[in-house]
């Protein structure tokens, strides 16, 4: 398991590595995209573009059938057999015209001013009525050519769209109405051109939803009826979009131009087939997506190629050290490979310099910054290997502890007892200043350790000590509070009751002991009678820790 996670981890920072290289070259990519979706939407708008020119191509061509139709009965209304409706000589007139090479004009008749048939270009001309008509009764009110919408033609049965021009009867005081049945000669050469692009569909529609003409021809199995219902024909009939897309009735997705033909009602709808239009920048996107993922690998390799050489390796040179750290090998430093990021290098020098501010840290105490338990070790430890567990000289050691300290944290809290706690230990410094060394080694506990010269001897330690006593043994106040804060001192000398400053911290411990015992806030200087072998004076130290518990 401990493999399987040191493996995970490393993973983990390469994966790290893949996605910044991603990011890197994510630009290239969305700028890829960016790319294709402004040549696909090119690409649909040129679509949209010359579907709408073809449909509007055939409303032109229908606006100038309608402009012919016009001109045609300007011109018959002026031939006096037609004005008179004159039997025989009129159907031939009308018959001779509807001959002369009109494709788009599919019937001529003449009507009276009630809409009954007088003459035309069909057998069954006297007999129609078209007084229900919109655009007849139209015609009659203005006076002027109207046209109707599409309209099913009642002699051919086929749609189309009727005109009427009125015009008056010499002699008569009534009016004959001149009128022609137009056809959409356009649609199948608009269904040409568009079934050469994209092959193109296209859908005629009127007003109402039903569909005229739907070319190449309509899908297999529907009927107009059917077609009427399909959403795609209502959109064209009814919807006010010129440009869209949908789907056919086939389920084809096309690229749709409207274009609607004025008071007519008529829409007149071209459709590409949307897979076409874009086709030719399919194989394109496809061939520099391949490009692009293949750069994107060989990118990522190289990265990781050079993260491992360039980065990894520093990277776990440092984790390696911070785990030492975390074990307590404080004084242990980081020495990285050459070929490292410089930033690494950088990283490992403030990292070794960090931990040598550990190391200052690690023995300094927190709260009053004196040196700490762990220091006063230190202490020790270097001087007696450099003595050999002897220092030359004499040596002082005395231990504090302050009486009446635990109401202050107890009835204050600790934030008070830090502040009294640091008053404290200014005051013992004051005394100490250079005359000695100053720890603070517990809560409430302090070790001073003072070299004499050999004149020096147990009174001078004990006049040292009964000054530390004595300026701890005043009232301390703090935000209008008083505190009435004492101590007690044990007193060990080196060499005369230990032979090592460890063995003689000992004694000044049972020392302080007997000081707390006897009444607190006293100097207690009786070691020699509490060890009873002063040459091994740590071997009394089991027995100290039995006092003190």
């Amino acid at each position: 398991m401990p493999v399987e996670g040191v493996f995970y981890r490393r993973a983990r920072l390469r994966w790290l590595m893949v996605l910044i290289v991603l990011l890197a070259i994510a630009p290239m990519f969305a700028l890829h995209l960016s790319r294709v979706q402004s040549s696909r939407e090119a690409l649909l708008q040129q679509a949209h573009q010359q579907a709408t020119s073809l449909a509007e191509g055939g409303v032109r061509a229908q606006q100038q059938i309608a402009d012919h139709a016009r001109q045609l009965t300007e011109v018959l209304a002026r031939v006096p057999s037609i004005r008179n409706a004159s039997q025989g000589e009129c159907d031939e007139v009308l018959t001779s015209v509807l001959g002369d090479g009109r494709a788009w004009l599919t019937a001529i008749f003449v009507f009276d001013s009630a809409g009954r048939g007088l003459c035309g270009t069909s057998p069954a001309a006297r007999s129609l009525d078209i007084s229900d008509r919109g655009y007849f009764h139209e015609a009659i009110a203005t006076g002027k050519f109207a046209m109707s919408e599409l309209i099913v033609s009642r002699v051919t049965g086929n749609p189309i769209i009727a005109g009427a021009l009125p015009v008056a009867r010499p002699g008569t005081g009534t009016f004959a109405v001149i009128g022609l049945g137009i056809a959409l000669p356009w649609v199948e050469q608009v269904a040409k051109e568009a079934g050469a692009k994209y092959s193109g569909i296209l859908i005629v529609t009127d007003r109402s939803g039903n569909v005229i003409a739907y070319r190449p021809q309509s899908p297999d199995g529907w009927k107009r009826e059917e077609l009427r219902d399909h959403p795609l024909i209502g959109r064209i009939a009814q919807g006010n979009a010129s440009v869209f897309e949908a789907a056919d009735p086939t389920g084809t997705d096309r690229v749709f131009g409207v274009a609607r033909m004025p008071g007519s009602g008529i829409a007149v709808a071209v459709g590409f087939n949307r897979s076409e239009v874009l086709n030719p920048i399919e194989e394109s996107i496809r061939y520099d997506l391949i490009l692009l993922l293949a750069v994107a690998a060989v990118s990522i390799g190289i990265a990781l190629l050079a993260a491992e050489f360039g980065l990894l390796r520093g990277v776990r040179a440092l984790k390696d050290a911070a785990l030492r750290l975390k074990a307590g090998k404080i004084g242990l430093r980081v020495k990285l490979p050459s070929f490292v990021a410089g930033e690494l290098h950088d990283l490992a020098a403030t990292y070794n310099a960090m931990t040598a501010e550990f190391e200052r840290l690690a023995y300094l105490d927190r709260l009053t910054g004196l040196p700490n338990r762990r220091y006063l070790e230190r202490h020790l430890s270097r001087r007696d290997e450099r003595g050999q567990r002897t220092l030359p000289g004499r040596q002082a050691v005395l231990a504090i502890d302050i009486d009446g300290f635990k109401p202050v944290n107890d009835g204050y809290g600790h934030a008070v007892g830090d502040r009294v706690l640091t008053t404290i230990a200014r005051r013992i410094a004051s005394v100490v200043d250079e005359r000695g060394h100053f720890f603070r080694v517990g809560g409430d506990e302090f070790v001073v350790i003072a070299p004499l010269t050999k004149a020096q001897g147990r009174e001078i330690a004990r006049q040292f000590a009964e000054e530390i006593r004595q300026a701890l043994d005043q009232v301390i106040e703090l935000d209008e509070l008083t505190f009435p804060i004492a101590c007690s001192i044990g007193i060990a000398m080196v060499p005369d009751d230990a032979k090592t400053l460890t063995g003689a911290l000992e004694i000044a411990d049972a020392a302080l002991y007997e000081a707390k015992r006897g009444g607190r806030n006293r100097v207690v200087d009786m070691a020699p009678t509490l060890v009873p072998d002063n040459t091994d004076a740590e071997d009394y130290s089991a027995d100290v820790h039995k006092l003190r518990a």
